[in-house]
């Protein structure tokens, strides 16, 4: 499906008209015509290729699809690919926005529909680009676009800070209430294992936006005039902004993990100790009964079996070691 904008040299509204087929062979002097294409259709693409006389190698990569944040220089325009990424519960999932854009039209791509293409057509349908100067530019639209899929980072750093800090309250309570069910750690490790895989990659993004971003400051890219480098700036320092905070919550999750296993590791401790001092209270104990037996009656090498009251004062000996060794783990701070 093929959407035509165009905005007018006022830059104060868009004029739309949604029709298939619908690329102008003209573009009208002095506004800025937005073709936005949902899908990636044979004819739309060929379409596309023959009145914009695009080169088939990046036809051919929005094709495809899968590919990093970039942004390529041609003869006569710029292609740019965006990702845009979004926490689908099970993991991080990731939109591509595909950009050509020249000195008087620009061309979003995208195979479903994308939220940040809503909000630019939202912006400019009630505000035009006036707000960044008056005569509108493609370029402008390209920030405005890049500026959204920069900001749609947040809120999944924010559900990614809440996942971190639900992991924390799982491990408190799995020791405070001694769970040693095996796979709860099992899943609690597989959480942070899901975790720190989501977070690397949404810094291998944010990353490789910020290159983009740092060759669109260096002036690397046509169809950008200077006046708008500064708008980029911003964009630029929340790039720089996203890397910090996902190197912060990699950290926190490391950390995070180091408890987990360190809690873990203290109470297997306390449960060895346990064992321990009960074996080691038993061990005299045992002693004592294996020698007597717990057998009084007369007989030969019994000494003390001919006493009715000999078993009572095993039992009282026992006891006696039992509370005394308890005394003494307790005294040392083992217990």
């Amino acid at each position: 499906m093929i959407n035509v904008f165009t905005v007018p040299v006022e830059g104060k509204h868009a004029e739309s008209a949604l029709h298939s087929n619908s690329i102008p062979e003209v573009f009208p002097q002095g506004s800025v015509t937005w073709i936005d294409i949902e899908g990636t259709e044979q004819a739309d693409m060929q379409l596309l290729r023959e009145r914009l006389s695009l080169d088939e190698f990046s036809i051919e990569d929005v094709v495809v699809g899968n590919q990093r944040p970039k942004i390529e220089d041609y003869d006569h325009y710029n292609f740019g690919v965006v990702r845009v990424p979004s926490d689908v519960g099970a993991g991080i999932s990731f939109s591509e926005l595909f950009l050509f854009f020249s000195e008087g039209w620009i061309v979003t791509i995208h195979k479903a529909p994308m939220k940040i293409v809503d909000l630019a057509k939202e912006r400019v349908k009630a505000r035009g680009l006036s707000l960044f100067k008056m005569k509108p530019s493609t370029d402008l639209l390209f920030y405005l676009l890049v500026d959204f899929a920069v900001d749609s980072f947040y809120p999944v750093l924010d559900a990614k800070e809440d996942e971190i800090d639900s992991l924390e309250r799982q491990i408190e309570t799995t020791v405070e209430q001694k769970r040693g069910d095996i796979n709860r750690i099992r899943s609690i490790s597989k959480s942070f294992m899901s975790l720190k895989g989501d977070l690397m990659t949404l810094r291998r993004d944010a990353s490789t936006m910020r290159d983009v971003l740092g060759q669109i400051m260096r002036g690397a890219v046509p169809f950008i005039h200077d006046q708008v480098l500064r708008n980029f700036r911003d964009i630029y320092d929340h790039a720089f902004q996203l890397i910090e905070t996902l190197d912060t919550y990699r950290e926190r999750v490391n950390e995070v993990r180091d408890l987990h296993i360190s809690m873990i590791t203290a109470s297997t401790n306390n449960v060895v100790k346990v064992l321990t001092i009960v074996v080691t209270i038993l061990t005299p104990l045992s002693l004592i009964a294996g020698i007597y037996g717990t057998n009084f009656t007369p007989g030969f090498f019994t000494p003390g079996t001919g006493l009715w009251y000999s078993f009572y004062v095993m039992v009282a000996i026992m006891v006696a070691i039992a509370v005394t060794m308890t005394y003494f783990f307790r005294r040392a701070g083992w217990i």
